[in-house]
């Protein structure tokens, strides 16, 4: 006895097991269930319904006809006065009722001028007999002469009942002088109702059963899909963002294995960015450690010096001031090309723009570099639109001032002695064209991808002060203008840097 209720336990706890894994399906199988069952009492009641009805209509149909030969039969035996033969066929009569539990009835019709003889009527109707519709009915029988019937529940019998009243019409006046009455008992277990409703309900029993076991047959496939889709989702969550393989990519579960492996793309590429802005972040820090602990280095050395006392001339003691002096502006200037750069790079930094024209620009600037280039001994050659061309385009003009200047300065570190920098402006259409060209050292073909990147500086004796984000802060002013920087070089050849702004055509607007 133990082991089979650990038998039956076990398999109820798989069967649990079964329905919390199979949710989906489960509610699948539970609403075609409903469905089906549904159907099922709903066309039960139709049918039932209709059947009533035809059963009704056809028992009327049969009960009329029985009348009417009974009401013929009876006006012939009247007409030829042949009691004998009448009785012999209410033998018939009572035959007729046991077989059919129809109940038959000869009555008269007292209101008539010459009603029904009584030998011929084998019932009397009284109130307390028959109830008030079948009454009625053979009353409409009485004075219209047609056959009437009705269908109800009859507190005389306790049941619903059938009634059919055919009149006996006699041969010398034409008058209804009498009629037949047939009442039937109409039950579920005459009309076979009962039955139908048994092989109903047993039909909805088999056909849920059949569904039961074609659900499970058939869910298995759609557990499989559901598992493996869950599978798909449990390895994206740990990070694992390898192609999905979708078997049929047609079907719903194909689709949502496609829409999961974009989504596996775009997750993988993300992670992606994600660790690349971690290494830029980890450089960036790692960067402006460098940049910074250098200089501060230097700057506690000859502060320890001059705290020690160790130096005591003069013209010492100014040397290393000059030179703390030095560090400290190179701080100075990477800490505010770091705040600039932060500037460039947030995407909801907007400069203000308005008309400013690069012969301005071209004009306050060499007055700087100039200066920068007296040492170099450098040439400039500057070339603009001529006449009263003043090339306006919209921007700032602090900031254009400084991408240039940057530019500039660029070009004269890495410039020969006594070399040559070009700056040219050139109308092409609606828009300006600035190439700053120089014939210095030039950039090798592989450095030339990562001179705009953070930090990255050239390794020549010429960029031993740079920071590494002067190009980087250049390109970002560009950007803002709806510009960009290209760049063509070759190794000991020189490098030129071209940019491309609009024109400004309506400068009256900004007024």
């Amino acid at each position: 006895m133990n082991r089979i209720w650990k038998k039956i336990r076990k398999g109820l706890a798989s069967f649990l097991r079964f329905l919390k894994h199979n949710d989906v399906v489960l509610k699948i199988y539970a609403s075609f269930v409903i469905v089906l069952v549904l159907t099922g009492v709903l066309t039960s009641l139709i049918f039932i319904r209709l059947y009533q009805r035809n059963y009704i209509a056809s028992h009327t149909k049969l009960l009329t006809n029985q009348g009417k030969r009974i009401a013929k039969r009876v006006r012939g035996f009247e007409k030829n006065q042949n009691q004998k033969q009448f009785e012999r066929y209410h033998v018939y009569i009572d035959e007729l009722e046991h077989a059919d539990s129809t109940d038959v009835w000869i009555v008269a019709n007292q209101n008539a001028g010459v009603p029904l003889q009584e030998s011929f009527v084998n019932a009397y109707l009284e109130d307390d007999s028959v109830s008030e519709n079948t009454l009625e009915a053979v009353n409409k029988t009485f004075e219209k002469g047609k056959v009437f019937h009705n269908s109800e529940y009859d507190d005389v019998y306790g049941t619903v009942t059938l009634s059919v009243s055919v009149p006996i019409k006699n041969t010398s006046t034409g008058e209804v002088s009498g009629a037949v009455l047939l009442v039937s008992m109409i039950n579920k277990q005459t009309m076979g109702i009962d039955d139908g409703k048994y092989m109903i309900v047993l039909s909805v029993v088999f056909s849920v059963s059949i569904a039961l076991i074609v659900a499970v047959v058939f869910s298995s496939n759609l557990s499989k899909s559901i598992l493996r889709l869950s599978n798909h989702i449990s390895v994206l969550a740990r990070g694992d963002y390898r192609t999905i393989e979708v078997k049929k990519p047609h079907s719903q579960i194909g689709l949502l294995e496609q829409s999961l492996g974009r989504l596996s793309k775009k997750l993988k590429k993300a992670n992606e960015e994600r660790e690349q802005l971690e290494q830029v972040r980890r450089d960036f820090f790692a960067n402006v450690s460098h940049e910074l602990r250098t200089p501060i280095t230097v700057i506690r050395g000859y502060t320890e010096t001059l705290s020690d006392g160790v130096i005591k001339e003069q013209s010492k003691v100014e040397e290393l001031y000059g030179r703390m002096l030095l560090e400290c502006q190179g701080i100075e200037r990477l800490v505010e090309d770091l705040f600039i750069l932060s500037k460039m790079q947030n995407p909801d930094f907007q400069i203000e723009k308005e008309p400013v024209s690069l012969k301005q620009i071209f004009d306050d600037i060499r007055r700087s570099v100039y200066e920068l280039g007296k040492e170099k001994g450098i040439q400039w050659q500057l070339e603009m639109p001529e006449g009263d061309e003043l090339c306006l385009i919209l921007g700032d003009y602090g900031r254009l001032r400084q991408m240039f200047f940057i530019i500039l300065d660029n070009a004269i570190k890495f410039s020969q002695e006594n070399g040559v920098i070009e700056i040219q402006v050139k109308k092409e259409e609606e828009h300006f064209q600035v190439c700053i060209r120089d014939h210095g050292v030039g950039i090798k073909k592989e450095e030339l991808p990562y001179i705009f990147e953070k930090f990255y500086t050239s390794k020549m004796r010429q960029n031993t002060k740079g920071t590494g984000l002067g190009l980087m802060i250049a390109r970002g002013i560009a950007l803002k203008h709806g510009s960009d920087i290209r760049v063509e070089s070759r190794e000991n050849e020189g490098s030129a840097f071209f940019f491309l702004f609009d024109e400004c055509t309506a400068p009256e607007e900004f007024e």
